[in-house]
């Protein structure tokens, strides 16, 4: 069962739940910049209810059912951004 964390206004993200590897904790530690840490975080997301900052939703996965690449997040506001790589780690805590 995923491990869902919500936050206000709707917004929640639904993370997969199992073994987590250390090496992507401390990838997204040293991550230089936003785009790489979302980039490892990605992987770890089932489902999500985002919208961009236009109102749009934005998808998890792509057709294939794959996670979507980070570019696909270019219109995302920016505090949901960050929130997703906070709620990656409160997932686990």
């Amino acid at each position: 069962m995923p491990i869902k964390i919500d936050r206000d206004g709707g917004t929640w993200v639904a993370f997969r739940d199992e073994r987590w590897t250390f090496g992507d904790r401390r990838a997204v530690f040293e991550s230089a910049t936003d785009w790489d840490a979302l980039g490892i975080v990605l992987g770890y997301v089932e489902d999500w209810n985002l919208k961009d900052v236009d109102g749009n939703p934005v998808r998890a996965k792509d057709s294939d059912g794959r996670p979507v690449p980070v570019l696909a997040l270019a219109n995302l506001d920016d505090d949901d951004a960050r929130w997703l790589v906070r709620a990656w780690f409160q997932a686990k805590a």
